[in-house]
């Protein structure tokens, strides 16, 4: 099934998304029930947003592709780190460059969305406690991370406002093991990977971080990003494409 947030007349809502119509629910689908109310809308006539506006944690998966290691050492766990719910824009809004950030970069990611509270589970069972995936981007400003201008923590290299691009549906019927991810940058393509070559699947992630801490329904789990990322600049646009899911697309402009 395919969810939409969306915006129409000044009201924001959910969807259910079928042969480009939106047949809008009473509420979020995410970890409650939910009913049809009778309206629909075309696709085309509304504002596509962010599926999760607020998420109460992001969790990002840091050197989950072997081929985004770079010369670094393969992790022997996953490796999260937080993302700050500051960060999250939806489709066709602007990721805003600070005027310090130096060299900033797309990162194309699956996105996990927890369905229901999860502490402690088996990799066997993960994936019964998410409730669908979207596609994001993980804005990230690398002289924030690494060199003479790095922070300690990465709080701001990843966690800038508007630094989360997300969406744009919320697909819940997908293996998240067999999907091919993209990235264009100003039209050119600079990522192209398949979810297969993750270091540790989005169950494992599930386990792993469900042990230490509880995820609640509509948290947020980064699965990490492939190769090496494409640069990003004011004046720009940047397209991430998740299979099944559709395609993220964001102007770039000076903060």
């Amino acid at each position: 099934m395919k969810f939409v947030r969306f915006e129409h007349s000044n009201n924001v809502s959910y969807g259910i998304v079928e042969d480009e119509v939106v047949s809008v629910i009473s509420n979020s689908p995410i970890g409650q029930d939910y009913k049809e109310t009778g309206e629909k809308y075309n696709l085309s006539d509304v504002k596509i947003l962010a599926p999760v506006p607020k998420p109460g944690k992001m969790l990002c998966l840091a050197l989950n592709y072997g081929s985004h290691l770079l010369g670094a050492d393969k992790p022997t766990r996953p490796e999260p780190f937080y993302k700050n719910n500051n960060a999250i824009i939806g489709p066709g809004d602007p990721i805003k460059l600070p005027e310090d950030s130096g060299l900033v970069v797309c990162e194309s990611e699956l996105i996990v969305i927890i369905g229901k509270k999860a502490q402690s589970v088996s990799e066997e069972n993960a994936l019964n406690y998410v409730f669908g995936y979207t596609a994001g981007n993980d804005v990230s400003a690398r002289e924030w991370q690494a060199g003479p201008k790095a922070d300690k923590q990465w709080w701001r290299a990843k966690s800038s406002d508007t630094f989360g691009p997300t969406g744009p549906f919320i697909v819940t019927d997908l293996d998240p093991q067999n999907l091919s991810i993209k990235a264009w940058v100003n039209g050119v393509e600079g990522q192209n990977c398949h979810s297969s070559e993750m270091i540790f699947t989005a169950a494992q992630a599930v386990s792993f971080i469900s042990k230490y801490v509880t995820l609640d329904p509509g948290d947020l789990i980064w699965t990490g990003t492939s190769g090496t990322t494409p640069p990003i600049n004011a004046g720009g646009d940047v397209t991430v494409e998740v299979e099944g899911i559709g395609k993220l697309t964001n102007p770039v402009i000076d903060a």
